[in-house]
């Protein structure tokens, strides 16, 4: 009986076994890095107005709102490091869960106790935050999840496959971390 010519070569060739999960595991790979590596640098670049957005929305942190402040981006790139380093990227997979999670209810409760409050998400802007920015993180979190399956499911995506998914994982990531910007695009205003 012959033997196939993909039977007899070793697992860890790069053309054998190569499907759709790598590609879905680099899609969400490089779209969860560019979303934290963006909303980092967003809240770096003006530190002090993060701070204060954190003092006005959680009045509870009160001198540590400062620590958090610098906390935050730094926590967000740290995630997005260990997302990009194997065998780490599964500690990255964990830490984007946590910090998605955790970003979550903060935005729940601000729609509760604060709905005129900016979101903080990308740092200290005006809008106001809303269902999508909800929505925005419960998509993040699908993605994390999908992407982590992806992964264990894969030998890990190749350079090849990150070249080809890096432009689009980066806009469709952009997009998403400004997607209550984009939803009030559409809202229409009742005219009087």
């Amino acid at each position: 009986m012959p033997v196939s010519r993909t039977a007899a070569l070793p697992r860890t060739d790069p053309y054998v076994n190569r499907g759709p999960m790598q590609a879905v595991a680099a899609f969400g790979q490089l779209c969860l890095v560019t979303v934290f590596i963006w909303s980092g640098v967003q809240k770096a670049r003006d530190l002090r107005a993060f701070r204060r957005h954190l003092t006005a929305t959680v009045p509870r942190l009160g001198r540590f709102s400062g620590a958090l402040a610098a906390a935050v981006p730094a926590v967000e790139w740290s995630a997005a490091g260990l997302l990009l380093l194997r065998p780490s990227e599964w500690a990255g997979y964990f830490v984007a869960a946590v910090l998605l999670g955790v970003f979550t209810l903060y935005l729940i409760g601000l729609l509760r106790s604060n709905p005129a409050a900016s979101c903080g998400c990308a740092g200290a802007d005006d809008t106001p935050v809303s269902g999508a920015h909800v929505v925005r993180n419960l998509l993040l979190l699908v993605i994390c999840a999908l992407t982590w399956w992806a992964a264990a499911r894969s030998a890990g995506p190749a350079l090849s496959e990150y070249a080809v998914v890096a432009a689009p994982a980066a806009v469709f990531g952009v997009t998403l971390l400004h997607l209550g910007e984009l939803a009030s695009l559409f809202r229409t205003t009742p005219v009087t």
